[in-house]
């Protein structure tokens, strides 16, 4: 009789048939492959654009270095120091195009101010440029290109051009108002010290020099007996010191300084800047109740495109105290041009070779003085 506690025999899981892991494996491979060929083009176009972005960024900043490096030339002048530093970010592709250009700037609404004669589009390659045309606060701006293609050729798919374009500002001249230290001092004159002089004293009495005595055997008490000693007290020199005859110095009175201001109640001011054709003038207001001298003047103008387009700086009048010369440049310290300041209200001229016919903002006239008690003390127009 059969065991009712007997359980049956447990049921044997369905077998699947042969191959059809490798039919499903076939299957998802193709989609991996779209996959993972997807994620590299993906990872190619990103990197192609950021080394792209920081050639151009890192190229921008080399531009706006102040200074010269070893080629004796200014960064923003150095065409293959740009190139060269951008080219340098090239990694995984080549770029098409570097452009350098140069502006000064962009307006409230963001347009570009361009420099005379050149090109402000970041398309157009205007590099090297002339230090006659170029100013401080003017930009740089270096654009670089560069074209991705898929690894494989899918369809009608063009090249995709990646750009980027970066601007910086630069400095070529910094003004900087002061005074030298004095380059030396004259070293003091060295006073003798009194020697002391040795007089002879007629009643001393002359010391016989002592007599050598023979080395010999004899013991000490001995030697006492036979060579008695009798002590002698001999007076030191006397010294005397004679003083020589030191004239009487005369009293010279020394000078008074007259004490000078430029601030408060006695300053120095001046007006605001003046434009008439050619002419760009500045009062200036000496209360000081002195006559005052100037240690520099500066001055910035719109050199390249303030007239018709350029102006040339060619003469300086302040009280009748003339300078004639020839500048063309952004802003420049007048060279050997120191005059007098006279009391009360007198102006300063600035004569171009033509009409000012456009100021851009950048016109500035800074005289220092030099007098003592306003030492490097700028009248400055922009203050």
């Amino acid at each position: 009789m059969a065991n009712s506690d007997q359980k049956p025999p447990a049921k044997q899981g369905k077998k699947s048939p042969p191959g059809q892991a490798m039919v499903e494996f076939m299957l998802v491979l193709p989609v991996m492959i779209v996959l993972m060929y997807g994620i590299v083009e993906v990872s190619r176009l990103v990197f192609i654009f950021a080394s792209v972005s920081n050639a151009s960024r890192q190229a921008a900043r080399y531009g706006a270095g102040s200074g010269e490096p070893n080629t004796g030339v200014a960064y923003f002048q150095d065409c293959d120091g740009i190139r060269d530093t951008a080219n340098r970010s090239a990694i995984l592709t080549e770029f098409n195009e570097i452009n350098i250009t140069y502006d000064r700037g962009v307006t409230e609404d963001g347009e570009q101010i361009p420099i005379l004669d050149i090109d402000p589009s970041p398309d157009a390659d205007t590099c090297p440029i002339g230090d006659n045309v170029i100013r401080n606060g003017d930009r740089i701006i270096v654009q670089v290109s560069a074209s991705y293609e898929p690894i494989l050729e899918i369809g009608n798919i063009e090249p995709l051009e990646i750009v980027s374009a970066n601007a910086r500002t630069f400095l070529i001249s910094v003004p900087i108002f002061g005074s030298a230290f004095p380059t030396g001092f004259k070293a003091e004159t060295a006073t003798p010290s009194r020697v002391p002089t040795r007089t002879p004293d007629e009643n001393a009495t002359p010391t016989e020099p002592p007599t050598s005595v023979p080395t010999s055997n004899l013991t000490f008490e001995a030697y006492l007996t036979q060579f008695p000693r009798t002590p002698t007290n001999t007076l030191p020199p006397t010294l005397t010191f004679t003083p020589s005859a030191t004239p009487t110095a005369s009293q010279v009175p020394p000078p008074t300084a007259t004490a000078i201001l430029c601030t408060g109640d006695y300053n120095v001011g001046h007006g605001a800047l003046e434009f008439e054709d050619n002419i760009m003038r500045m009062e200036i207001f000496n209360n000081t109740g002195h006559t005052l001298t100037a240690a520099s003047v500066y001055v910035e103008w719109n050199h390249d495109t303030g007239g018709n387009p350029s102006l040339r700086l060619q003469q300086i009048l302040l009280a009748g105290q003339a300078w004639t010369g020839d500048l063309f440049s952004p802003s420049a310290f007048v060279p050997a041009y120191y005059p007098f300041i006279p009391t009360g209200a007198s102006a300063i001229e600035f004569y171009f070779d033509q009409n000012y016919a456009f100021q851009d903002g950048a016109e500035r006239i800074v005289v220092t003085i030099g007098n003592p008690g306003c030492v490097n003390y700028p009248v400055d127009s922009r203050k």
